[in-house]
Formats: structure tokens, sequence, C-alpha cells
């Protein structure tokens, strides 16, 4: 992995084969302190891929519930990596698509490069964002 910053706030991260994406971009959020911004866009492909979803709509109180867990190897072309950061922590969702089927969700740790990934990231001046449980247990923005 190696990102490079530009003059106005922009993080462009490149990860090489065999890095690992989320742990990858947490690191350049740490290496360029980015407290709050965005994962504007992210492409690549990946040799295994982590994420789980939301498959209820009654939203049980514990995640463990309401949540799917899938972790899948193969080739995977990862057409968009996408979320925000707050408090120094990306919350980012991704697509890709194995050549039969395409896969949507939350990014997970353990998504391993296959051939190459980039991801820009803006960071955003002026806010200061975190997460708090709200109803329900979900997650929410706030300020801090």
């Amino acid at each position: 992995m190696e990102s490079f910053e530009s003059d106005d706030g922009h993080v462009i991260v490149r990860l090489d084969r065999g890095d690992m994406a989320l742990e990858s971009i947490e690191r350049a959020c740490d290496e360029h302190a980015i407290d709050t911004g965005a994962v504007v866009t992210g492409i690549g492909t990946f040799s295994s891929l982590n994420v789980h979803y939301v498959d209820r709509t009654d939203l049980p109180d514990e995640q463990a519930d309401r949540n799917v867990e899938l972790r899948l190897t193969g080739a995977w072309e990862v057409t968009d990596i996408s979320g925000v950061i707050a408090n120094g922590e990306p919350h980012l969702h991704v697509t890709a698509f194995d050549g039969d089927r395409t896969v949507g969700g939350h990014l997970e740790p353990g998504c391993e490069v296959n051939v190459l990934g980039e991801v820009a990231i803006r960071e955003i001046s002026g806010l200061s964002l975190e997460r708090r449980p709200g109803e329900r247990n979900v997650s929410q923005l706030a300020r801090r």
C-alpha cells in the first residue's frame, strides 16, 4: 500500500497484490490524520471478499441476529468502495462481481487484493463526527 496526498486534501491509496483493503484504508487515514472524511470512490480486484449485510426488517437489538456474514474466495472485480470516515474510522460498503453474481455489503477486514486497488479519500475540514449507538443499537453519525 502506498498513499499520496494532494494540496487540497484528497488522498489516493494504491493497493497492491496481497494488501488487505480495509486495513490499508484505515492505515492511510492514520498516516494522513483524516478524522472526518469520505471514501468517494474505490475500485480493484479481491481474492477474498468479506462482507456483512442486514437481511431483516424487524431489526433485533443484537447485531449478530440481524447480520449475514459472507466470506468468499475467488476472483472478485470490485466495482465500488465508498462510505464515511468518522472519528478516524471508515464505515465502508463494497460491490463486487465474480462473473456469476454480484455481492454488496459492509466491507469487513480480511479482503485481500488480488491484482490492484485504487481508493480516493476526501478529508472534510471543519466537521468532527463520531458514531454512537442509536435506536436498536444501530450506529448513527453525530457531531463530536
